[in-house]
């Protein structure tokens, strides 16, 4: 080790100072910024001024980005999740459902991931031979935070990547109940509706597409949440639900691709159900439960006075679901 030493004091001269954030900074935000330049700008249109709005910079820097290559091989290994997170935002930010705080979150989220032995970290550790190869100095001191974020980001990412899937087919909007439909998804823990991933406003048929009105988020469903707790009660596997309208040839549709289907009557609900606000549905899921030979991936609710019909569709996870309920919106009769 080299030092500087007097009467007074030794002095370390082997110290540099370089920290991870530098490299996101020089590296990662750029590379997101060119992503982001070219996704709204070149594949979508958007004109250069109001991408640069949108993006936080320049119109000449949005040209820039346009013009010259980028220089960012050192993190050439975070170049498929950049740009596949630019084409999520251009997508949530067309169809009016990006909220900034949304943003912010994901793009964090991209940064806390390539600095938790990925990309940036790797460049990090290039640097400063010294470093062990599991460091995470930089993340340590919030590691059950960090690890908790991660998992909660991913089941919104799931929620939102069956959204996507359900807006592309027309079909179905047929499913589509009158309140709206809503897709679900509970940490293997919840408790609550707030411990569960939901639509905001649901989905709406909107020119003839469905189309979630808001971003998903944890709480963004009551009615549906609750379906999927009470499931989960039983056959905790079953984190996921999805509400369809009610419909016979559905039903023999879920029949025909060998789900198993049971259904309850409201009209058998005890009093002391009916009188508690928000136990009709676990109460109705525990007792379709119960008469079924095998856990139901589809329950069907018959309705009651004020009460519309619904087909609640179970799932391990809302990709799962929307995949059976694009092949039922293209089976089921008009």
């Amino acid at each position: 080790m080299n030092v500087l030493s007097s009467d007074k004091e030794v002095i370390r001269n082997d110290v540099r100072l370089r920290f991870p954030c530098e490299i996101v900074g020089e590296q990662l935000l750029p590379m997101m910024r060119r992503a982001l330049v070219e996704e709204l700008v070149t594949n979508r249109g958007v004109s250069q001024l109001q991408a640069a709005k949108v993006v936080g910079v320049t119109q000449p820097a949005v040209s820039s980005y346009l013009h010259t290559r980028g220089s960012h091989k050192d993190l050439a290994g975070a170049g498929d999740k950049v740009e596949a997170l630019a084409r999520s935002l251009t997508e949530d930010w067309l169809s009016g459902r990006l909220t900034e705080i949304d943003a912010i979150r994901r793009v964090c989220g991209l940064c806390v991931e390539a600095r938790s032995h990925g990309p940036v970290c790797m460049l990090h550790l290039r640097d400063y031979a010294s470093l062990p190869p599991d460091c995470a100095v930089c993340v340590e001191d919030m590691s059950k935070v960090r690890r908790r974020s991660h998992e909660d980001a991913e089941m919104i990412d799931s929620v939102r990547e069956a959204i996507a899937l359900i807006e592309r087919y027309k079909q179905v909007s047929r499913l589509i109940p009158e309140i709206g439909m809503n897709i679900t998804y509970a940490k293997q823990d919840a408790q609550s509706t707030a411990d569960v991933v939901g639509i905001p406003g649901r989905i709406h048929p909107i020119a003839g597409y469905p189309r979630s009105s808001r971003p998903p988020a944890f709480g963004g469903s009551s009615h549906v949440a609750r379906a999927t707790l009470a499931m989960m009660s039983l056959q905790p596997s079953l984190r996921s639900s999805m509400s369809l309208r009610y419909d016979a040839d559905v039903i023999e549709e879920c029949e025909r691709l060998g789900l198993a289907v049971s259904g309850f009557d409201r009209r058998e609900e005890p009093a002391d159900v009916r009188n508690v606000e928000g136990t009709t549905i676990p109460w109705g899921i525990r007792r379709a439960f119960s008469s079924s030979k095998s856990p139901p991936s589809v329950v069907y609710d018959s309705g009651g006075i004020g009460k519309e019909p619904m087909i609640f569709l179970f799932g391990t996870n809302p990709m799962e679901v929307a995949q059976i309920a694009v092949e039922l919106a293209t089976r089921a009769k008009r």
